[in-house]
């Protein structure tokens, strides 16, 4: 009775060794499945913003996100800058160049006019829809950015942009410059510059 006992309890020691060993090896032959990819969080997978700006400063003078200087590296120097406040779009400004043309501008605005735009999602929203013609992301200063159009024949020397200052708020720049660009870049060039301009100012609380 005695030899039995022991050698059913050698065989039950010896079964358990078994199987925990065979879990352990089934454990590490099994790779960890990859972490899905992050969300954004936001509608449409458009990018979040690095860090919400206070656009309290371009609400209270709208020309003051661009120095006379900083105008001038964009192509040509600044004739006059005509503040918008009570713009239906949000506060804005335009920036005229001293140039011989006359007609050459770049105008922005914190687009405040319609809270249900979404942000930079709201661009995102459009292109999944096909609502726009271009739609092309930038980055100013890490903040996002879009490139837009919702036409088919604009004109030449002309670009739409927006970046976002929140995730649910965007800073709107439009360009007109002469149709021969000169001596200007490329309008979505220049406009780029604008947003980073813009960006930094907000970035330094309006200084």
């Amino acid at each position: 009775m005695t030899n039995r006992h022991t050698v059913t309890a050698s065989l039950a020691a010896a079964t358990v060794l078994l199987l925990t060993g065979c879990a352990s090896e089934a454990g590490n032959a099994a790779p960890a499945s990859p972490a899905p990819p992050a969300s954004t969080g936001l509608p449409f997978g458009a990018p979040p913003v690095p860090a919400p700006l206070d656009p309290a400063p371009l609400k209270k003078a709208p020309c003051d996100a661009m120095t006379a200087d900083q105008v001038a590296s964009l192509g040509a120097p600044l004739k006059t800058a005509r503040s918008k406040p009570a713009d239906p779009t949000g506060p804005a400004c335009s920036w005229i160049f001293d140039y011989e043309d006359i007609v050459s501008a770049v105008s922005g605005a914190v687009f405040t006019g319609d809270p249900t735009h979404g942000g930079i999602s709201g661009l995102y929203g459009q292109k999944q829809f096909n609502g726009l013609t271009r739609f092309e992301p930038f980055s100013a200063n890490g903040y996002p950015g879009v490139i837009y159009d919702v036409g088919t024949n604009s004109l030449r020397g002309s670009c739409a942009l927006a970046v976002g200052l929140r995730d649910d708020l965007t800073y709107t720049i439009s360009v007109a410059l002469d149709g021969l660009k000169h001596p200007f870049a490329e309008g979505c060039e220049l406009g780029k510059k604008v947003a980073g301009y813009v960006v930094q100012y907000l970035q330094k609380g309006g200084r």
